[in-house]
Order: C-alpha cells, then structure tokens, then sequence
C-alpha cells in the first residue's frame, strides 16, 4: 500500500496547486487517491488530518472518516509533533500488516499523546499488540 498522509493545510493547497476545483475535503481525498501512480499493482491510500475533526481516508476508492480521541482544551499543552505522532503510529502499524483501522487508532492515539506533552517527549510506551 502506498501511504500519502497530509494536514487539512497541505490537502487544500495541493488540490489548489492540482487544479482540484474543490474544498470538499472528501472530494479532494478522493481526487488525491484517484491521481496516477507508476505502481499499479497496489492501490494509494491517502490519510488527511484535521485536527479536532476526523480523520479522513481514501482506499479503493472509498471514503471512511474516523473520529478523533476527544481531549479537554485544559489538557492541550503542546500541539508540535502531533503530525509526525500519528503518522509514526499509523505506520508503526501498517508496517506490522495491520489494518487501517488499526493504523489510525494508532495514530490518533500517538497524536493525542503528543499534545498533551510539553515539546517531543516519550515517557510510556503503549502494547499494541
């Protein structure tokens, strides 16, 4: 599986720079997914974060939106590094063969862990297994 992941930012000025003719956030997804690739043999999939909003993803030419783990305002010490925490939780799992709603739990999870810590910091590791 080829893995694009992008922020609500990145997926609307890429769909502006790609001539996407939408805001759509699905639809943008979805175009992003459909764009051609030299691998045919497996298909894209494209994962866009936004934040306090879903997690949307497009694979085989569908849709799924995934809920984020919900955090108090109060709780929300530190937003840097929670980008690169989801994408390095979905792809600790994508690359053990799990399934994508596997990766995103993970990735959300990583993300939520992030945010509430002052700067990049590890302190518990969590078993996925």
């Amino acid at each position: 599986m080829l893995f694009s992941s992008f922020s609500l930012q990145e997926a609307t000025v890429f769909a502006k720079e790609h001539d996407f003719k939408t805001e759509d956030i699905k639809e943008i997804a979805m175009k992003m997914g459909a764009l051609d690739k030299v691998n045919k043999s497996r298909p894209r999939t494209v994962v866009i974060t936004q934040g306090k909003e879903p997690t949307i993803v497009v694979k085989d030419g569908k849709v799924t939106e995934y809920p984020i783990i919900p955090i108090k305002e109060e709780d929300i010490v530190d937003t840097n590094g929670a980008g690169d925490a989801f994408v390095g939780g979905f792809l600790s799992q994508l690359a053990q063969g799990k399934s994508v709603d596997d990766c995103v739990r993970c990735g959300h999870y990583a993300a939520n862990y992030m945010i509430k810590q002052s700067g990049v910091t590890l302190t518990d590791i969590p078993n996925f297994s």
